[in-house]
C-alpha cells in the first residue's frame, strides 16, 4: 500500500505520529503539557467510545426489546435506576440491593468458571497421559507438567513444617515456580516490546524513512 495520498490520510498518519511521539515523551524526557493533552486526548476519547457503546447497546438490548414485549427486560431497568441513588445519602440504602445483586451473580458466575478453568481442566490435563501416537517429547512434557504441578503444590503445603525429606520437593517446588514466573515475565516483556517496535516502525513509515506498508 503507497504512502497515503489524500488529505485525511495524511492528515492521520501525522497526529498518530504526533500522538505517539507525545506519549513517549513522558519516558523519554518527563511529564509535560503535550503529554497531557495526549493523555486527556486518549481518556476523552476512551470515554466518548465507551459511551457510545454502552447507549447504543441499551437502546438495542433493552429497549427494543421491551418494546417488543419482552418485559422481564424491565427488572434490569429497575437495578440500574436503584443504583444511581448511591450519591444521595438519605435515600443511598436502595442501591445496595443492586449491588448485593451484582455481587451474588459475579461470584456464582467467576466460581463456576475458576472452578472448570483453573481446576478441573487443569487436574484434568494434568492427569490424563498422551495417546499411542505420542512422541518421545509428549512424555517428558507430560511428566514434568504432573512432576510440576505437585511440586508446586507440596511448597504451598504450609500445614506440615518444610524440614526433614519434605524440604527437597518444596525447594525443587519453590524454584519451579520461579521458574514460571521467570517466563511469564519475559512474555510480558516481550509483548510490551512487539508493542514498542511496532509504534517505532510506524514513526519510520510516516517519515518516510522506511517503505510505507
Amino acid at each position: 500500500m503507497p504512502y497515503p495520498s489524500t488529505i485525511d490520510g495524511i492528515i492521520g498518519a501525522w497526529v498518530g505520529a504526533f500522538l505517539t511521539l507525545a506519549i513517549y515523551s513522558y519516558i523519554l524526557y518527563k511529564e509535560t503539557k503535550v503529554y497531557r493533552f495526549a493523555e486527556y486526548l486518549y481518556v476523552g476519547s476512551a470515554f466518548a467510545v465507551a459511551l457510545t457503546i454502552s447507549t447504543t447497546q441499551i437502546y438495542k438490548q433493552i429497549i427494543l426489546r421491551i418494546a417488543s414485549g419482552q418485559y422481564i427486560y424491565i427488572v434490569g431497568v429497575i437495578l440500574g435506576l436503584m443504583l444511581l441513588t448511591l450519591p444521595f445519602k438519605s435515600v443511598r440504602w436502595i442501591s445496595r440491593y443492586t449491588v448485593m445483586f451484582l455481587m451474588g451473580l459475579g461470584f456464582g458466575v467467576t466460581i463456576r468458571g475458576a472452578l472448570t478453568a483453573n481446576i478441573i481442566a487443569q487436574i484434568r490435563g494434568s492427569i490424563t497421559p498422551p495417546g499411542a501416537t505420542a512422541t518421545a517429547l509428549d512424555w517428558f512434557n507430560f511428566a514434568w507438567i504432573c512432576l510440576g504441578t505437585l511440586l508446586v503444590i507440596s511448597y504451598f503445603t504450609f500445614t506440615v513444617e518444610h524440614t526433614g525429606w519434605y524440604f527437597y520437593p518444596t525447594k525443587l517446588g519453590r524454584y519451579i515456580l520461579l521458574v514460571g514466573l521467570g517466563a511469564y515475565y519475559g512474555n510480558t516483556v516481550q509483548f510490551r516490546m512487539t508493542m514498542l517496535a511496532g509504534r517505532v516502525q510506524y514513526l519510520l513509515q510516516v517519515f518516510k524513512i522506511i517503505p510505507w506498508p
